[in-house]
């Protein structure tokens, strides 16, 4: 019982979170450059998120303190490893390697936190505070969310077949991650008078979508491919022995304690027959 209430009360909290960062990825669609970009605001209300999460998830007993640690140990290493390679390779960039990874090994509440803060640590240390890090936040969350997921319906295994799973999601979130970004921005982008492909408030969403459909295949699919199969080949090649040490982490560090109570002992008394009872 216990543990259906963890998995129902993280599985709640996420949901919450992930309906509203559809409402901020999709307000643009409707309102355009009217909708407010206060990047302070939500960045600190993805941020937060995340804590609560966190909270839930330690509180539910699906993580613990020491895991924390762990987390704010592969956030701070992805957060330089971006501040090294800032663009990547047409793209491409390392850090949703350890997201996933960390995601698939610990957990969705891991993962969604994981990917969020790895990318508010990375906007800080890189100066790239812009009003595309709050989405930028919450689409890396959820990349990590979703290893979460996987990682929770095939046990965590490492055979040769999850890990060629966890290969295709990583190439599968790549692409997803792309597309959502130039959901939000698509609008904000161009004039709606300078092409075809432009956003244009007062269209059905039919017309919005073929015209979305023609932006991100001429702009950004080429671009996000190399995210795809960067991480897909990042995975294939080290996410066994990664998951592996990250499984050995949690082994370790999320243990239940139990308090039992004592078991009394139950003596009986044998009365001899040879005594007599005082007259």
């Amino acid at each position: 019982m216990k543990r259906g209430f963890a998995s129902h009360a993280e599985d709640a909290v996420l949901a919450g979170i992930t309906v509203a960062g559809l409402v901020l990825f999709f307000a643009p669609l409707l309102l355009g450059s009217r909708f407010p970009q206060a990047v302070l605001l939500f960045s600190a209300l993805v941020a937060v998120s995340a804590l609560v999460v966190l909270g839930v998830a330690v509180q539910t007993h699906r993580l613990s303190t020491r895991l924390l640690a762990v987390l704010a140990a592969l956030v701070a290493v992805d957060a330089v490893m971006r501040l090294v390679i800032v663009v990547g390779l047409l793209g491409f960039s390392p850090i949703f390697f350890l997201i996933i990874a960390g995601g698939f090994a610990m957990g969705p509440s891991f993962g969604f936190a994981g990917g969020a803060l790895t990318l508010l640590l990375s906007a800080v240390l890189t100066a790239g505070l812009g009003p595309w890090l709050p989405y930028q936040m919450l689409a890396a969350g959820w990349v990590g969310m979703g290893a979460g997921y996987l990682g929770r319906l095939t046990g965590r295994s490492t055979s040769r077949f999850t890990i060629g799973l966890l290969a295709i999601y990583g190439a599968a979130a790549g692409l997803a991650y792309g597309l959502v970004l130039d959901l939000w921005e698509w609008p904000l982008l161009l004039n709606p008078a300078a092409s075809t492909l432009s956003w244009a408030p007062g269209l059905g969403l039919g017309a919005l979508a073929r015209r979305f459909a023609g932006f991100y295949l001429t702009t950004s699919l080429v671009y996000d491919a190399f995210r795809a199969v960067g991480n897909l080949v990042l995975i294939a090649a080290l996410g066994a022995p990664v998951v592996v040490a990250l499984n050995r982490f949690r082994r370790r560090f999320l243990v239940q304690w139990s308090v039992h109570e004592p078991v009394r002992a139950v003596s009986t008394v044998n009365i001899s027959t040879d005594v007599g009872t005082p007259a």
